[in-house]
Order: C-alpha cells, then sequence, then structure tokens
C-alpha cells in the first residue's frame, strides 16, 4: 500500500494499529507491540525498520529497570500525518465493507 510516498506490505488495519500502539505506549518492546499487532516478530521488526527508514518512527536506545538494553518508538511528525491518512483510508474501507453487507443482505431477504 502505498500512502503519501511511503510504501507498507502490511494492511491499512495493520499499518493504523501499529501505529497508533506507538504513539500511546511509552515503551513497549518489538515481541509485545507484534503481540498487541498480532504479527509474528520478524515482521514487527522489518516494518518497524521500514518506518524508521521512512521517517515515520524514530527510535531511542534505553536502559530497562532490569539493566537491559531496548528501544523505545516514537511517531515522528510524518508518523502522526502518516496515521491521519491511514484512519482516513479505514474509514473508507470500512464504510465499503459496510455497503456491501447491505447490499448482501438485502439479496438474501428478498430469496426469503
Amino acid at each position: 500500500m502505498k500512502t503519501r510516498g511511503t510504501s507498507m506490505s502490511l494492511s491499512t488495519e495493520r499499518a493504523l494499529n501499529l501505529l497508533r500502539v506507538i504513539e500511546k505506549a511509552e515503551e513497549i518492546s518489538q515481541r509485545e507491540l507484534a503481540e498487541r499487532v498480532d504479527v509474528s516478530l520478524g515482521t514487527a521488526n522489518q516494518t518497524i525498520r521500514a518506518l524508521v527508514g521512512e521517517g515515520i518512527l524514530e527510535t531511542n536506545v534505553v536502559t530497562t529497570s532490569k539493566g537491559k538494553r531496548g528501544q523505545t518508538y516514537n511517531l515522528t511528525s510524518i508518523g502522526k500525518e502518516q496515521r491521519k491518512q491511514l484512519a482516513k483510508l479505514r474509514i473508507q474501507e470500512c464504510e465499503r465493507d459496510i455497503r456491501c453487507l447491505e447490499t448482501e443482505i438485502n439479496k438474501l431477504k428478498q430469496e426469503i
């Protein structure tokens, strides 16, 4: 999917969910992010790298309370705009799905 020059292999819904989770979470591991968005850890890693490369996300290296090295993720201003664009696209997809369901329901009602 291309949105404003950004290529994402995830569906609009999944990409939107990923950006929403990152925006809301103060600190989140890639593993936790993958679980919340329902993708593999490898997919989460690959997507994060792509989003960082495109200027949508920025990462910061931190030391956790357990002394482990980790990263935090933040949406850049470009990322915040991207999230808004994805939300608009997702709304359009949902509205299209609703129209299709209404058509199907009407057809089925006519059959009974």
